[in-house]
């Protein structure tokens, strides 16, 4: 093949097999499928089932849709591998998540050295803001036929096709950002870094590129930052309460725009309360069951009110699931609907938003992880295509969102005017914020809505009427934002920004100073001061985590698969250990203010220096940044508020230390700093009260001067829902409780046919729960699917919805996270009642301020929890179900009361374990 050949016109090998599982020491090929190509046209195929000589779980029989006797009469591998080897040969071969399928072939000891190319990190890196990236998915954000996902040779046809279309996507990019990408990509051992270069070789004959930078490829279209936002008049132009009433009847304007429209009396009543929140400039709390609409139950009057009287309506959800709703269906019909003329804005907190600054400065860092390579290539790509520079676009995983903090806006360290991105134009989140000033209606997180409050920062502007959803979850994104930490890892990456001797060649901000202005000495001397200051504070900080660390073993037990937890008390702090940590502490802010000095120094040497305007913003940045996290350590360790509650965590796998503070009271706190700024505050949620009284909730979120509301679900659960309390189950520890707890499960799930899901409240219980019912459920072709083992929540619904016969496994978001209209969700099954782990620091904290903290605290909190538990049962007028609890003290506690009074009325069942799965059995199959 000649050297000079394109690559786009080369001749490759695509590569997919499938196999009885994930591990390859442990698992087996089941089918093969292999396509030679050439410039996107097929030469030949390679294609064989394969005896894996073992079982098929169910799980792969029903994703792959082979059945056992097909591979009964294929042959093994052995003697298949020579003729694979053959017709691979020397191309390069392609593959989605390629290094999965080598792996298998490696282990059959079919070893190949062709270069590899992996669709899946081409997708991730040329299409940013696809949020899956299955192959599937890929495809058909291309446009590739999928006639047949998860067969060998199928799915070896797609990914030629998807390949060549990002072959040609990658030709397509920017002269400039191609450039960018090859520079990042030398500092990493990346596979897609050659591939990169090739490109960049065979299209640099015809490029021009002198004297411009990639940055001339960001172009945002223009904006005024400071866009006038609206007053409205102090006097309030009341709404038409019987208007809007009638807005919702059968024959107005909402029957006619929403599909399978029908008045709720629920509904109308809930907008009818909103409108007159408005109008006397009150507070109310709803809730409003499964059912009722309450979003259009509270954006129909917001609208009209914020249109008839021109002031903003702030709009507060939890997730991201909610916005999405609203902003892309519930709002833009309504409006149509309306007919009315009024602009919307969506803001988040300034974490979610790039910072061109922050990311520029990241890029031109020497000692990039390889990881952090990828995602810069990746944001490359996006700037070409983002309007917003919101991190929902570029779906970052895991690993990503450690990194993300490097790039993204920030408090602390934000330079506002001087910023010279900002002075372009290009400031992200000066254009969110220019885009809510004017906006009648302005959809938040409550992350944000909190996050104004703590840093004092306004990004909002000013309004004086506010609507929360999913209010329950208040109180916790109160207790985050409004409280501190620090990370050692934050410590570490600061000063690796500053000066990092970790490789051969020292990188960071101090190096890259000297090297601009080498002649200048007095520069030198103050950044060899500061370089000093540098190891100093690494030193003593090493040894402040050290200590911190060793501290947390002596004072808790370390058993557990869980991250240890240490609350700071007024007796830890007497302890004489403590006082090491403290004379530690000191040393380390010493040090810290003489690095501040030092930097400060430096600061005013370079502000008459002709040096690039992005490097003194990024030295401005490294002292505000420094200043701020010694604030912090100072704060948590030598000067606690009493006022909080102070923590230290210790990872478990990551063995970093972390130090935590957070309110105590964020009730008091909300209703000083939010509520009695605002004329009217309205709070909502499916799951409000315990016992049919918002007492709780009341004294939690400090609105305790509001209207009550109260609205009860329009579904028929008595005929509807059934609940079943087990007698006899023993108590979790108790001998006979793992096995009869499993065999109830498999009983109950084998009557539901599948369609169920189990709740739980720690992940090892679900992961061993799993282990055991897995095996015997398959053997009825039922499949089992586990939180954090089988993939993402989204993922999990959708194999559910997909396939009626299966059983989730789900912990946490779970327990109101799921939304499975129909019969495909027939069974819920709480394994315990969801109390709060009593050594959790800010529940034990907050539960010493009770005189009776088990009824007062505890039992509504878990009783809020269950309800959620419940509500993922029935989700419109046609569905019916089961839900079983599974623990005995909803039987035989006076407190079952509390837990199951706060359910809507419908059937309850108490049995012995023996007889729970034949009368679920019979509920489910009654006509």
């Amino acid at each position: 093949m000649s050297a000079r050949m394109r690559l786009i016109d080369r001749t490759y090998v695509s590569l997919d097999l499938e196999t009885t599982g994930l591990i390859p020491e442990s698992d087996a090929i089941i089918e093969i499928g292999a396509v030679r190509f050439q410039g996107g046209r097929r030469i030949a195929v390679f294609h064989s089932l394969v005896n894996p000589q073992r079982p098929i779980p169910y799980r792969v029989l029903t994703l792959c849709r082979i059945s056992p006797w097909e591979v009964e009469s294929a042959p093994p591998f052995g003697a298949l591998a020579e003729g694979l080897r053959s017709f691979v040969g020397s191309d390069p071969i392609v593959g989605h998540n390629i290094g999965f399928d080598l792996g298998f072939l490696a282990q059959q000891g079919l070893v190949f050295s062709n270069p590899v190319y992996d669709t899946l990190d081409l997708a991730r890196l040329l299409l940013p803001m696809l949020g899956e990236r299955s192959l599937s998915t890929v495809a058909a954000h291309l446009g590739v036929p999928t006639p047949s996902a998860h067969r060998a040779l199928a799915d070896a046809e797609v990914v030629k096709d998807v390949f060549a279309i990002l072959l040609e996507r990658l030709y397509a990019l920017d002269p400039l950002v191609l450039d960018e990408m090859v520079r990042l990509s030398r500092k990493a051992d990346w596979w897609v870094g050659a591939l990169l270069a090739a490109v960049d070789e065979e299209r640099s004959g015809a490029l021009f590129r002198a004297g411009k930078s990639f940055r001339d490829t960001i172009s945002l279209p223009p904006m005024e930052y400071s866009t006038k936002p609206l007053s409205g008049e102090r006097e309030i132009v009341p709404l038409d309460i019987h208007a809007i009433e009638r807005l919702f009847e059968a024959d107005g304007v909402l029957a006619r725009a929403f599909p399978d429209y029908e008045p709720r009396p629920p509904q109308i009543e809930m907008a009818r309360a909103v409108a007159e929140a408005l109008n006397s400039r009150e507070h109310l709390i709803v809730e409003a069951g499964t059912g009722v609409g309450k979003s259009l139950a509270y954006l129909l009057p917001a609208a009209l009110f914020a249109r008839q009287n021109g002031v903003p309506v702030v709009i507060s959800t939890h997730t991201i699931a909610l916005q999405e709703q609203l902003m892309g269906k519930d709002i833009p019909t309504l409006l149509s609907a309306l007919e009315l003329d009024i602009k919307v804005a969506q803001v988040k907190g300034r974490t979610n938003y790039l910072c061109l600054r922050r990311w520029d400065t990241q890029r031109r860092a020497e000692n990039l992880s390889p990881e952090a390579v990828q995602m810069m290539a990746r944001i490359q790509v996006w700037l070409a295509s983002t309007q917003t520079g919101d991190r929902a676009e570029i779906h970052l995983d895991g690993r990503e969102s450690i990194l993300w903090p490097r790039v993204s806006a920030q408090s602390y360290d934000c330079l506002g005017r001087k910023c010279p991105f900002y002075q372009r134009g290009l400031c992200f989140l000066h254009r969110a914020r220019a885009s809510a000033s004017g906006a009648h209606l302005i959809i938040v997180n409550h992350a944000l809505l909190l996050s104004e409050i703590a840093s004092g920062a306004q990004i909002l502007p000013e309004y004086r009427h506010l609507i929360v959803d999913e209010a329950h979850h208040l109180e916790d994104v109160a207790t985050e934002q409004l409280g501190e930490d620090v990370l050692e890892t934050e410590v570490s990456e600061l000063l690796g920004q500053m000066r990092d001797e970790s490789r051969e060649r020292p990188s960071g901000l101090l190096v890259h100073l000297e090297r601009l202005v080498p002649g200048n000495q007095e520069l030198t001397g103050l950044s060899s001061e500061a370089g000093a200051m540098v190891a100093k504070v690494r030193a003593r900080a090493q040894d402040f985590f050290e200590g911190l660390g060793q501290f947390i073993r002596n004072y808790t037990a370390v058993e557990g698969e869980y991250d240890l937890a240490l609350r700071i008390t007024p007796a830890l702090r007497a302890q004489p250990a403590w006082s090491d940590i403290e004379i530690s502490c000191d040393n380390l802010i010493a040090a810290f203010d003489g690095l501040i000095r030092a930097l400060q120094k430096i600061g005013g040497m370079v502000e008459n220096e002709p040096l690039p305007e992005t490097i003194k913003a990024d030295l401005a940045s490294l002292i505000n940044n420094s200043q701020e996290l010694r604030r912090r350590v100072d704060s948590l360790i030598l000067h606690p508020e009493d006022s909080a509650v102070h923590w230290l965590t210790l990872g478990r796998k990551s063995n970093k230390v972390t130090l935590n503070s957070a309110p105590l009271e964020v009730g008091i706190l909300l209703e000083r700093v939010l509520y009695s700024r605002k004329d009217t505050v309205v709070l909502t949620s499916a799951t409000l009260s315990t016992q049919g009284r918002f007492d709780y909730v009341k004294d939690r979120l400090g609105l305790e001067a509001a209207n009550e509301l109260l609205l009860g679900s329009p579904f028929d659960y008595e005929q509807a829902a059934a609940v079943y309390l087990a007698t006899d189950i023993p108590e979790p520890g108790r001998a006979g409780y793992p096995e009869m707890l499993s065999k109830v499960l498999i009983e109950l799930c084998r009557s539901a046919e599948g369609r169920s899901l189990i709740l739980f409240t720690s992940h090892a219980a679900l992961r061993s729960v799993q282990a055991a019912i897995a095996g015997p459920l398959e053997e009825n072709d039922i499949l089992v699917l586990g939180q954090g083992v089988d993939g993402s929540p989204r993922k999990l619904v959708s194999r559910l919805k997909e396939n009626p016969r299966t059983v989730l496994l789900g912990a946490a978001s779970f327990w109101e996270g799921v939304d499975v209209v129909g019969d495909a969700l027939s069974l819920v099954v709480i394994v315990r009642l969801p109390f709060s782990v009593p050594t959790d620091p800010v529940f034990a904290a907050r539960s010493e301020m009770f005189e009776d903290p088990f009824n007062d605290y505890a039992l509504p909190q878990a009783a809020l929890r269950f309800k959620q538990g419940f509500g993922r049962l029935i989700r419109s007028k046609r569905d019916r179900g089961a839900m079983v609890v599974l623990d005995s003290r909803l039987v035989n506690k006076s407190y079952a009361s509390v837990f199951l009074g706060s359910l809507p009325s419908c059937r309850m069942v108490r049995l012995p374990c023996g007889r729970l799965a034949e009368a679920v059995g019979k509920w489910l199959k009654r006509p």
